[in-house]
């Protein structure tokens, strides 16, 4: 049985893999032919990964918030990823590149779950319904 913090280092997995190739060389601080640049996108890169936390309802102590809200605390997050290790998450080597995101998300993921508390929402349709 999945954990709940499973579930969300594996959509902060996804997010981190389905990137667009130019938000990726961007975040890693790359330019298109591989060089070193300054980062860019990382607002966009955490606000798209509070967004797919959305089937959650996140605690922050005893307030309850929207995934918007906690987009400045992944972006903080984000930028404390060591450089080495996001150019190394979109490195051409896949199986490098794997472990490098795997470990990015379980950062990501401990830093969320130690500051807010996730509960997975119950969706009330015709499938829940006894009859």
């Amino acid at each position: 049985m999945r954990t709940l913090a499973d579930e969300i280092g594996t959509a902060i997995e996804v997010d981190l893999a389905v990137m667009p190739p130019h938000q990726r060389r961007a975040y890693a601080g790359l330019d298109q032919f591989r060089r070193p640049v300054e980062v860019r996108g990382v607002q966009e890169l955490a606000r798209g990964i509070a967004e797919s936390f959305g089937a959650f309802a996140i605690f922050d102590v005893e307030t309850v918030l929207r995934s918007p809200a906690i987009a400045p605390f992944v972006t903080q997050t984000l930028y404390s990823i060591p450089i080495e290790l996001r150019r190394a998450a979109y490195d051409r080597d896949r199986l490098k590149a794997e472990s490098a995101r795997k470990e990015m998300a379980r950062l990501i993921s401990a830093a969320l779950l130690a500051r807010y508390h996730f509960e997975p929402l119950k969706h009330a349709g015709a499938s829940c319904h006894p009859n």
